[in-house]
């Protein structure tokens, strides 16, 4: 049985949290896209809380990432 790095699952799971924060955006983008003037209110509160709930992932995954890798990233 192979053992499985801790600091790879920690990556895999950092990028998940990222993605899942980019489809949450691009639903919000989707929901205001074709939007009518009665529910563009509705929609633009749901497109809020989108956003807004992508900002806590990233947040989140950036800071369960471990110090080396956050300072290599800022180093690119």
């Amino acid at each position: 049985m192979a053992l499985y790095d801790a600091t790879s699952f920690e990556a895999g799971r950092s990028c998940g949290a990222r993605v899942a924060a980019c489809v949450a955006r691009l639903a919000a983008i989707d929901l205001m896209e074709d939007a009518r003037w009665w529910n563009r209110r509705r929609r633009r509160l749901m497109a809020r809380t989108l956003v807004a709930h992508a900002a806590e992932m990233e947040s989140a995954a950036d800071a369960d990432a471990p110090a080396e890798a956050r300072g290599a990233a800022s180093a690119r």
